[in-house]
């Protein structure tokens, strides 16, 4: 499975190359896959964060 930390460092290359690139079509879609990368992090980031924090919510409130 793809890490977080390994989506944002495949982003910062895609960043890398753009910023490289001559071609503005072609730097503009390594941007966008950047972001897309980025968000993908972000998400499974924050997906950790929530089932991190669930078992600590289930054990104060056993009823539910």
């Amino acid at each position: 499975m793809l890490s977080p930390e390994y989506l944002h460092r495949q982003a910062e290359n895609y960043l890398r190359i753009a910023r490289t690139c001559f071609d503005l079509a072609s730097a503009e879609r390594l941007r966008l896959m950047a972001a897309d990368l980025s968000a993908k992090a972000a998400e499974m980031e924050e997906q950790d964060r929530q089932n991190r924090h669930l078992p600590r919510m289930a054990a104060r409130n056993p009823s539910s």
